[in-house]
């Protein structure tokens, strides 16, 4: 069994989504850089492979197949999705009072990179 990457961190817990099989993933995003807002989702469609993933409205993507989101443009992340194959791994923020959901399991290496994503936030929090 693969370990679960939920971590709670501040005000809020990271997970790791993945899914297969390429687009449609069943999703809409909202945000980015450009809008000075999180990169979050916007609408999970239901019985889509972002609802099977446990993906909810309201999550902040932290990053898209291991590339940090928090500095890119809405555009940016359009190609990036776009440019996606067969895979999709995304590091979630989930805020506690956002809605319960499956969370799925992730590789060894997605664990790697939820700490050393956190790692990175809490430096980067810990700087202001």
């Amino acid at each position: 069994m693969l370990p679960n990457c939920t971590r709670k961190m501040g005000t809020g817990d990271y997970f790791c989504i993945a899914m297969s099989g390429g687009a449609p993933w069943g999703f809409r995003l909202q945000g980015g850089k450009e809008q000075k807002q999180p990169l979050q989702i916007a609408k999970v469609r239901s019985k889509s492979k972002a609802a099977k993933a446990g993906l909810c409205e309201g999550d902040e993507v932290v990053s898209i197949n291991g590339k940090p989101c928090g500095d890119l443009t809405y555009a940016e992340v359009i190609v990036l999705m776009e440019s996606l194959t067969d895979v999709l791994q995304m590091l979630i923020k989930r805020y506690r009072n956002a809605q319960n959901a499956l969370v799925q399991f992730c590789s060894v290496n997605h664990v790697k990179m939820l700490v050393l994503h956190a790692l990175i936030l809490q430096t980067y929090t810990a700087s202001f």
